[in-house]
């Protein structure tokens, strides 16, 4: 019968700190490394092998190293049904309370970290998304061949109501070269961070003369940016979102868009 008590008691104790602490623990353990059991003697594994037996506790996970698995074991409804019958003193429903408390916490922590998780996803898919369409290829077949067509076309002249500088051998105004020049050193007076966009300023060159081209155009900023007399600087966005791409040039492989004094 002292046996009998003896395996009671060590059943009780382990039931006890199983529910008080239900996070899942090695069936055999220590007092500082502490298992459902805090000794791997004879009777420590007998009365645990009786409460696998009767169901009291079940393998719940596995604890797993470079060599092996360590189940891990938590108790289950039959191990609390066994404690409430054997001891209905204040200290079990403390335990019990305490270990329910921990379990509800436990999920609501469990709770609010997958919906912050599923919140991080989302703000990653969408910059994911934004960042496949920036970078989206330029149609650059369809770029040159709207400046192709642009270059040969001659558009109609507008009425004049004064008379235009004689044009230079390649039909081009002296003048056109001054107007740009003058506009971009008086925009930069007034917008110094912010450059002139090549449609703008092909609107500028008409007013002096009419008649030009847009290849003209194109071959004057060239030969203003060749003397160093003005910059120009890529568009940087997405190709798609370029507005009025005919006015745009091709310099090397980037696609000028901008132009400032210098």
């Amino acid at each position: 019968m002292a046996k009998a008590a003896g395996m009671d008691e060590l059943i009780l104790e382990a039931m006890e700190r199983a529910l008080a602490d239900p996070s899942p623990r090695k069936l055999h353990g220590t007092k500082t490394n502490p298992g459902i059991f805090l000794s791997s003697t004879a009777p420590a594994k007998t009365a645990a092998q009786r409460c696998l037996e009767q169901g009291l506790i079940e393998q719940v996970a596995e604890q797993k190293s470079k060599t092996k698995a360590v189940p891990l074991y938590g108790i289950t409804p039959a191990g609390i049904t066994y404690l409430l019958e054997r001891d209905p003193a204040r200290q079990l429903l403390a335990a019990t309370r305490d270990g329910v408390e921990r379990l509800s916490q436990a999920t609501a922590e469990w709770q609010q970290t997958l919906v912050q998780v599923q919140d991080q996803v989302s703000r990653l898919r969408q910059v994911v998304q934004d960042a496949a369409g920036r970078v989206r290829p330029p149609d650059l077949t369809g770029l040159l061949a709207g400046l192709q067509q642009a270059r040969v076309a001659i558009p109609a002249a507008a009425p004049q109501t004064m008379v235009s500088p004689r044009p230079a051998a390649d039909g081009v105004s002296p003048d056109v070269s001054a107007e740009l020049l003058r506009y971009l050193q008086q925009h930069k007076r007034q917008s110094p961070l912010r450059p002139v966009e090549l449609p703008q300023l092909f609107r500028v060159a008409r007013s002096r003369q009419p008649s030009l081209t847009l290849g003209q155009f194109h071959d004057v900023l060239r030969r203003l940016a060749e003397a160093g007399q003005l910059r120009l600087s890529p568009f940087t966005q997405a190709m798609y979102q370029l507005p009025e791409p005919e006015c745009a040039m091709i310099v090397g492989r980037e696609v000028m868009y901008y132009a400032e004094c210098v």
